[in-house]
């Protein structure tokens, strides 16, 4: 293997089937235009293995680990080394041949904002697993424990339907109300890994419930028109609700809203769907009133198939 190497690995949302899909309801997940890349350098004048993750031309991480015991040497972000070391720990089980050397350095290039919940830790996996020859999926099952529908993402062309423990399925998203489909940050980043295991902990869920969940994901797909759109999201929201016995996110937050919204993932974090009549410069105004700043159109964002 000559250096440098590079890689790269698409960002995530899910359209359909939260919490469903960790039971193994089929769910509409969408890669992401923007990612993140990895970058593998050698001969380093270091003792360490050497790790700096970039954000807009910042160094947002940084640390060190001993290439003999991969133990944290020095760290700007102590939780997040550790995380680190346990996935080289990791890809060293499932591959007991992998044994980076002193003086090798990685760099991450982080393409959004890492509080935004675009997948910062499954492009991980997906970027260590793609240089270590390991199987992201259970690299993922090692580490994080969630459904893989992230990890399915990172490589996917475009829209996938995704069932835990299945093969990927294209699905093509042929919806002629794009431009009336926005994409809003909460301005809250939910640790995923502690939510699935809150969720697979506390929670039961039926048969007939993730038969219900895999139908609405179904009808998503073949949809053609917003006004059945916004049913689909009203009918989504209501089986989630009543499955975490919460409010959804309309209801408890935006009563007023012209239009629907859909939670994208773990509910009260990350990045939440508009669906409206309004134009664009109408729905910015409404969530900055709101003091929601950062709000992309679908077609900025979701990755299309070509």
């Amino acid at each position: 293997m000559s250096f440098p190497i590079t890689y790269r690995a698409n960002g995530k949302l899910l359209l359909t089937g939260e919490y469903l899909v960790l039971h193994g309801a089929k769910a509409i997940a969408l890669p992401l235009k923007l990612g993140q890349q990895l970058t593998i350098q050698d001969g380093l004048n270091s003792e360490n293995i050497v790790w700096q993750a970039f954000s807009d031309g910042k160094i947002w991480f940084s640390c060190e680990l001993n290439p003999k015991d991969l133990s944290i040497q020095t760290t700007s972000h102590p939780d997040k080394a550790e995380s680190l070391s346990q996935i080289f720990k990791a890809i060293q089980g499932l591959n007991p041949e992998f044994a980076p050397q002193a003086g090798i350095k990685f760099e991450t290039m982080l393409e959004s904002n890492p509080e935004w919940g675009f997948g910062s830790s499954s492009t991980l996996i997906s970027l260590l697993s793609q240089w270590a020859g390991v199987d992201p999926f259970a690299l993922n099952e090692l580490v994080f424990r969630g459904s893989g529908f992230d990890i399915a993402c990172a490589t996917a062309e475009g829209p996938i339907f995704y069932t835990r423990n299945k093969p990927v399925e294209p699905v093509s998203l042929d919806y002629p109300f794009t431009d009336q489909l926005f994409l809003v940050y909460s301005g809250i980043k939910k640790k995923t890994a502690a939510e699935v295991s809150t969720f697979l902990k506390e929670r039961k869920v039926s048969a007939q419930l993730i038969d219900e969940g895999s139908a609405l994901t179904e009808e998503f797909s073949r949809c053609g028109d917003q006004n059945e759109f916004n049913l689909l999201v009203r009918q989504h929201e209501a089986l989630i609700g009543d499955l975490i016995e919460r409010l959804p996110i309309k209801s408890e937050f935006f009563v007023d809203f012209k239009g629907e919204i859909k939670s994208l993932g773990a509910w009260g974090g990350d990045f939440f769907l508009a669906s409206t009549s309004l134009p664009f410069s109408g729905v910015k105004k409404y969530f900055e009133n709101k003091g929601l700043t950062t709000v992309f159109r679908w077609d900025d964002l979701i990755l299309k198939r070509p």
